[in-house]
């Protein structure tokens, strides 16, 4: 990406996505901003904390009090994308030197999650798609996202009653899928399948920021922040050539042992549990991602979770 150190953002708070906005372009610095969004495919819902630096006093009284919605898009001049969408759990105000500074919580479909309650029969014959469709009624702002489930007609009828989003999740685990809220969407995923969407590549010349790491739960990549990378998305890993790209770094320092070369023996290289592959080709599911940026400091990556395709994400259990 050659256009990753003109940082760019977004952020809008509010109500209906009108409200204050505060953006950075490459001409317009702005405001200083940090954040940390974490998404994930479980039914918790994704979070989101941002710092505002130095706004007006009236606006600050409009965040803590007035407004209640938030929208981010974040990324590099003219790509910005969309990182969040969601509704403030609280707001605070404080002192840091001579800063002063806006801290918001906010949750994707916390409103919908917390508040939308339903209460109604269905007869005998209803399939999972029309109970889907008389949950998602009740939103006030969720959306129907990706949905893939069986559909299969229910030989009772049934009485629904309670909040509307623990029956959404029930769906999808029945379904064996994960159901989960992706900015202000609906999803819900079988739990061996992804989004119909192109797999982001990672590697050195993109942004791959270190060695992946890899454990029982699957592979964990740190990369330059990109805004596409979703749950339930495709990533590819194209591990080969940061292995030697690493074995070539050692090899420069003082006593260190020369990396195997093809077609020839020579001493082992070092080895590194960092430096495991789960598979050769590198395609993986995206089950958790964790946004992170300053737009004064070093920071502005994105730190990705993922198991190999061949490898599903439990859909009734959470994966940390």
């Amino acid at each position: 990406m050659s256009t990753q150190f003109m940082r760019v953002y977004d952020l809008v708070i509010g109500a209906a996505g009108t409200g204050v906005r505060i953006f950075q372009t490459v001409e317009h610095p702005g405001l200083r901003v940090q954040f940390e969004i974490i998404k994930t495919l479980r039914s918790s819902l994704n979070t989101a904390v941002i710092k505002v630096y130095n706004l007006a006093p009236d606006n600050e009284r409009k965040i803590k009090g007035e407004f209640d919605e938030v929208l981010l898009s974040v990324g590099y001049e003219g790509a910005a994308l969309l990182v969040f969408r969601g509704q403030i759990r609280w707001a605070t105000t404080y002192s840091e030197g001579t800063d002063r500074i806006t801290e918001i919580h906010a949750a994707d479909g916390e409103r919908d999650a917390r508040k939308s309650i339903v209460n109604f029969t269905l007869a005998a014959g209803t399939t999972d798609g029309q109970l889907l469709d008389k949950l998602l009624g009740s939103f006030e702002s969720t959306t129907k996202g990706q949905i893939v489930i069986k559909d299969k007609k229910r030989l009772r009828g049934r009485v629904v009653s309670g909040l509307a989003y623990p029956q959404a999740v029930r769906i999808g685990q029945e379904n064996g899928a994960n159901a989960s809220i992706q900015d202000g969407r609906l999803d819900i995923i079988p739990a061996d399948s992804t989004l119909p969407t192109q797999a982001i590549v990672i590697r050195a010349d993109t942004g791959m920021k270190a060695a992946p790491e890899v454990d029982d739960n699957g592979v964990k990549v740190r990369c330059q922040l990109n805004p596409r990378i979703r749950c339930n998305g495709i990533i590819q890993v194209d591990n080969h050539d940061l292995k030697l790209k690493v074995f070539k770094e050692r090899e420069r320092k003082p006593g260190a042992q020369p990396a195997a070369r093809a077609g020839g023996t020579t001493s082992k290289s070092p080895k590194s549990k960092n430096l495991a592959r789960l598979d050769p080709d590198g395609r993986y599911k995206c089950y958790k991602v964790v946004h992170k940026g300053d737009t004064r400091g070093s920071t502005w990556e994105s730190t990705v979770f993922a198991v190999g395709l061949d490898k599903s994400v439990p859909a009734a259990t959470a994966v940390a």
